[in-house]
């Protein structure tokens, strides 16, 4: 017993000490003030009201109470309004309380019908007041209501109150008194934990303000060395914009001279110039240096670094207008730019004079992508971008600047520094195949084959590709998806470990990398057609030797595309031509070679195996990289169709149909033309419930739905009626046959 009492005082008092803290802080105590001021505006009107209405009936008890209210309600208006004191506001309603309602009670004022009032006290003085005096006043009006109404007290107030009305009250009371004081209990301490809460979270705004502020200071104090630094470490993300942010400092300035622009103005602009890309620490290394076109996705990343450099650069009160230009750099005169789409002048002049100097220095050097652009070409790009892409009287301006030859002290120092790196690269190139090939970059390699990875390996080979003539080919590692869902995962790290090891023994004069899945490239150095051709069907004969001592990778084997490339060549238009040699060999069953043709013209000298390729859509799974989406969604719909043959004996036609030459060479964009020409026939023939697609170069594969093989004669002559109407050629013949049903 002692041990529950001793438990029930240190709750008592670890709950009084929580009440005794105040919940009414900053926003809660200017809206709790509003709300007092509020309650003794209603407490003195009501207060009027009442004298107004015991004037006349002569209640001098009643009459001295509405007094009271009326005296007790502008006091509090006072304080809460002109002292701004809540503490003394708070004391006012307690004390007129306190007496009142106990004069009440003692009285039986109002013919016994005052005291009911007090039921808003517990509820009024815990919300409005403070829950801590609140309980006080309640526990006060519960002891003295069983006092008055439960003991032998309550003969004296028999005149007042009923005998049923004194039993009930003071219990109704007491329960009314319990049930609020824990509920505001309750919701004090709520209070407190958001207040806490609340205090955390400014205090660690104000901690890290405080970090901001002291970086702010330290960014304000960087000299012109720090600049040059931090733009050389912009530059150093991509090799090929070496030096970009110095040299477009350089032109904006000249431009700038040209303009009379006074020197502090000039100052600001080249150290804004220098910071113009600032954004680009943000932009991943990939996208920076990636050789193909980029994703619409990757774009925007791209364009991110303009509001990037935006805010890292906000507020530097030593670079002025350097969050300007690193934000509009990239505006358009026309307004078709980004970020915010600005026009003409409502672009900064420094943004718009950057926007000159970056494009000119962008064209004027090599990218992973393509070599320098010609004089020409970079003066007829400013000329034709007046009013467009430029400011025209800046653009003017600007290539007046170099026909006089006043930016060739800029250009022929970037010219030297170019022919410099390039006879730097033509001597080190061996050493670094040697060195990739040795492994010595692990940060560079793919883990789980031994090759380079896409980031490092394509630059690598756009690198070699701009210094020696070669061939390039793409391979594809078929079947991994199956490998996987069959065998597990790590049989397709096998697969693909197995790929790697064949392509890195390729010598000396190879580069080898993984792009990503299931598929490889492979570039060869000073080879000719036929050695490369040689290489390849050895690396695909070596994987199948290899691969027979694992059954688990039977069904694994590797497809090539390839093309033959030359100095003149970027590495994205021959990607594209060796993705395309790939397609070809995918469509005729896998595990194969096809070199790209240079001349656009493909010789045919035997038809595709449509069984083997119909064998392909039911076995293999989907594809990465030799059927587009369309066609693994065909493949899917296949599988699904036939399940509801199986299962309702539902249905259905697979049928090809195929475009045959009528020679045995034709262009490929007369074949496409044609094959255009029969797509719009099936469209328009085949019922919405069906589903078609383009398998290959010359094939469709389309599936009837619910047709009986008597049916489709009559659809494939509509279709051939439709090709032969657009056509209007007789170059290539349609053909059809059902292949599976």
């Amino acid at each position: 017993m002692k041990k529950f009492l001793s438990s029930i005082s240190a709750s008592w008092k670890e709950l009084w000490q929580t009440l005794d803290r105040s919940i009414y802080t900053g926003d809660r105590l200017k809206a709790n003030m509003r709300a007092l001021a509020f309650a003794s505006y209603v407490t003195a009107a009501l207060g009027a009201v009442l004298i107004f209405l015991n004037i006349p009936v002569v209640h001098v008890d009643m009459l001295l109470a509405s007094i009271a209210t009326l005296v007790a309600g502008l006091g509090c208006a006072y304080c809460v309004n002109v002292l701004k004191n809540r503490e003394l506001a708070i004391k006012i309603p307690t004390l007129f309380c306190m007496v009142m309602f106990t004069f009440y009670a003692l009285t039986g004022a109002g013919e016994g019908t005052a005291i009911l009032w007090s039921l808003m006290l517990p509820i009024g003085m815990c919300y409005f007041v403070s829950v801590k005096y609140g309980i006080i006043l309640s526990a006060y009006y519960s002891v003295l209501y069983s006092i008055l109404f439960l003991t032998p007290l309550r003969q004296h107030f028999t005149m007042y109150y009923s005998e049923q009305f004194m039993a009930r009250f003071s219990l109704l009371y007491t329960a009314l008194s319990l049930f609020t004081g824990m509920a505001m209990a309750q919701y004090h301490r709520k209070s407190l934990l958001e207040i806490d809460y609340t205090d955390q979270l400014n205090q660690e705004v104000a901690r890290q303000t405080a970090v901001a502020e002291e970086r702010s200071r330290r960014i304000e104090q960087m000299s012109l060395q720090t600049i040059q630094t931090l733009a050389n470490a912009i530059d150093a993300k991509d090799p090929y914009t070496k030096s970009h942010s110095t040299r477009v400092s350089r032109y904006a300035v000249l431009l700038a001279e040209s303009l009379g622009w006074d020197a502090e103005r000039i100052s600001d602009l080249r150290f804004a110039a220098m910071l113009h890309d600032i954004g680009k620490i943000g932009v991943p290394d990939a996208i920076l240096s990636k050789p193909q076109a980029l994703t619409d996705v990757e774009y925007d990343i791209i364009k991110s670094h303009t509001t990037m450099g935006a805010e890292i650069l906000r507020e530097k009160i030593m670079i002025r207008t350097a969050e300007e230009v690193a934000r509009s750099h990239h505006e358009r005169y026309d307004g078709k730019g980004y970020p915010d789409g600005l026009r003409g002048e409502e672009i900064p002049e420094e943004a718009r004079i950057v926007a000159i100097a970056d494009a000119f220095d962008a064209m004027n050097s090599d990218r992973i992508y393509r070599t320098a652009c010609s004089d020409g070409y970079i003066r007829q790009e400013l000329v034709n971008g007046r009013g467009k892409q430029f400011d025209p009287r800046f653009a003017e301006m600007f290539v007046d600047l170099w026909d006089r030859g006043l930016l060739k002290p800029v250009t022929e120092e970037h010219r030297s520094d170019r022919d410099a790196e390039m006879e730097t690269s033509s001597a080190l190139l061996q050493e670094v195949m040697e060195s990739f090939v040795n492994q010595n970059s692990v940060r560079n390699i793919d883990i789980t084959t031994g090759v380079l990875n896409r980031t490092a390996g394509e630059a690598a080979v756009a690198n070699a590709m701009r210094e020696n003539s070669g061939c390039l080919v793409f391979f594809d590692l078929d079947n991994l998806k199956k490998i996987n869902d069959i065998s597990g995962h790590a049989a397709g790290d096998k697969a693909l470990k197995l790929a790697g090891d064949m392509l890195r023994e390729c010598g000396e004069n190879s580069l080898s990398c993984r792009l990503g899945g299931d598929e490889f490239i492979l570039w060869l150095r000073d080879v000719s057609r036929e050695d490369a051709e040689s290489v390849v069907r050895k690396v695909i004969s070596r994987f199948e030797e290899e691969k027979a001592a694992a059954p688990e990778l039977a069904v694994a084997s590797l497809s090539a595309g390839a093309v033959m490339t030359d100095p003149a060549d970027s590495y994205p238009v021959a990607f594209g031509k060796a993705d395309k040699a790939l397609y070809h060999v995918k469509q005729s069953g896998k595990n194969g070679c096809c070199f790209y043709s240079a001349d656009s013209l493909l010789n045919r000298s035997k038809p595709l195996d449509a069984d083997k390729m119909v064998s392909g859509i039911r076995n293999s799974g989907s594809y990465n990289g030799a059927l587009d989406v369309d066609s693994r969604q065909f493949a899917k719909l296949y599988e699904y169709i036939v399940n509801l043959e199986k299962r309702f004996d539902h249905p259905f036609e697979l049928v090809l149909i195929e475009l045959n030459a009528s020679g045995e060479n034709y262009l490929t964009d007369q074949l496409e033309k044609a094959m255009n020409y029969l797509e719009q026939s099936i469209r328009q023939t085949i019922r919405n419930v069906d589903v078609m697609t383009r398998y290959s170069e010359q094939q469709f594969l389309i599936i009837l739905v619910g047709a009986e093989p008597d049916n489709v004669k009559t659809i494939i002559d509509r279709i051939f009626r439709g090709y032969y109407m657009m056509s209007g050629s007789g170059a290539f013949s349609p053909a059809w046959r059902i292949i599976a049903g």
